[in-house]
């Protein structure tokens, strides 16, 4: 089901919830229209409650291919819905028909993040279908080559340190371990590597390894035929500074030095990404009240905003200093300073889930700037909810730059195929 669609059973689900008013009737035609299998109908059938039959069929239906939304229209009129059909006909009409007729404008992103229908299986990128030479004029960084680059991942799940001394006097560690950690790695994995390129995942790094690992980085011999390189960290945070799984810190000032020109001559003038899921403090966001046309001025002045995810969130804190800037480099991160950011255990974090599903929708048409704003957009979407205090948070990421041109990744497209000797080579 194409995701426009699978928008308009998301905004009216509570609408067909109370309105469908024979869920059997609807699952039966949907299995004569080979929308359904007689298991799918069975499954919709067994509930005892109408209202959970009518949950169970939106369940299954959106992943039931690309014609199943016109038939469930269809079989809403067939049986006796005919108001359920209009309504929803009427979300796909010329005059609400944004999710349709712009199909990469920012009005399809998905309303509420994590968002389940947006993120379940696989996230396919979209191949360039405008003709490549847009984005290799002397504007845009080089981005031709197969393997495009190294993307380098270290994920740290589980922590062993620091510790500290309970009312009992017993040590316990203080950083909690990172479930959901490992959805980031799968989608941030499975979208590069559509876009060509190779990725390198590290687990449960000390502090010193971190370290270790970012200057054997710089020395590989690939890197000098590579037009990009991206980092991902995946850890807990403080204020200006990430964690090892020893509890011992590394400042993101110190990672970008490594990164820089000196340090990494074979990407001196080529651009490097580093997408930072931690986070930067202990502070958490109530937000603000706000118009729908003040948050949308400000994301599109900014690209910044306060706003929205749910139950089964956690956040990975546990502080920053502005300083000289770093050429061709895009440092982004999951919040703001002295904030804390947010991970789903069952979907991943709100940053990089969203990186993943931006850039599989809108690389071949975006360039970096575009869909990082985009990110933003999404992770302001997300609400975190405190039961016990009755409260609500959210969160939004940051984003810097230090590009002097224009970054597309370009998917799909290739001119120069790397020699399979260091292709070898930069999987090591």
């Amino acid at each position: 089901m194409e995701d426009a669609d699978r928008r308009v059973l998301q905004v009216n689900r509570t609408f067909l919830v109370k309105n469908i008013a024979n869920p059997d009737d609807v699952a039966n035609e949907l299995f004569s229209n080979e929308i359904f299998t007689e298991g799918m109908k069975d499954e919709v059938e067994v509930e005892k409650l109408k209202e959970k039959k009518v949950r169970k069929l939106l369940d299954i239906l959106p992943r039931r291919g690309p014609e199943a939304f016109q038939i469930f229209i269809k079989v809403l009129q067939d049986t006796n819905n005919d108001h359920v059909a209009l309504k929803l006909k009427s979300g796909i009409s010329p005059q609400n028909n944004s999710h349709h007729r712009q199909e990469d404008g920012e009005d399809d992103l998905p309303q509420t993040w994590p968002d389940p229908l947006s993120l379940e299986g696989r996230l396919t990128v979209k191949p360039l279908t405008c003709p490549a030479s847009r984005f290799q004029k002397t504007g845009c960084y080089k981005m031709g080559r197969r393997p495009r680059g190294r993307v380098l991942i270290i994920n740290n799940k589980i922590f062993f340190g620091p510790l500290e001394e309970d009312e009992n006097g017993k040590k316990r560690v203080t950083l909690a371990t990172r479930e959901g950690t490992e959805q980031d790695e799968r989608k941030i994995q499975e979208v590069f590597e559509q876009m060509f390129f190779v990725v390198d995942v590290h687990m449960d790094k000390k502090g010193e390894e971190i370290k270790a690992l970012l200057k054997e980085e710089v020395k590989k011999d690939f890197h000098h035929k590579a037009d990009c390189f991206v980092l991902v960290i995946m850890t807990h945070g403080t204020s200006g500074a990430i964690y090892g799984v020893d509890g011992k810190t590394v400042s993101i000032e110190e990672i970008k030095m490594l990164l820089n020109g000196e340090n990494f001559p074979a990407m001196a003038d080529k651009p490097k990404v580093l997408l930072i899921q931690a986070c930067r403090g202990e502070r958490k966001d109530e937000g603000v009240k706000e118009t729908a046309a003040d948050i949308e001025r400000e994301i599109k002045s900014t690209g910044e905003i306060l706003k929205d995810l749910s139950l089964n969130t956690v956040s990975d804190s546990k502080s920053e200093s502005v300083t000289a800037t770093m050429s061709h480099m895009v440092v982004a991160m999951a919040s703001t300073f002295g904030m804390v950011s947010y991970r789903n255990k069952i979907y991943g974090s709100w940053f990089l889930t969203a990186v993943a599903y931006v850039f599989a929708k809108y690389s071949h048409t975006n360039d970096i700037h575009q869909m990082l704003t985009k990110v933003n957009q999404l992770v302001s979407r997300g609400r975190a909810k405190d039961n016990k205090q009755n409260k609500e948070f959210v969160a939004i990421s940051e984003s810097s730059y230090t590009l002097s041109k224009d970054l597309y990744f370009c998917p799909g497209y290739f001119i120069e195929e790397v020699p399979q000797s260091r292709i070898q080579q930069a999987s090591f």
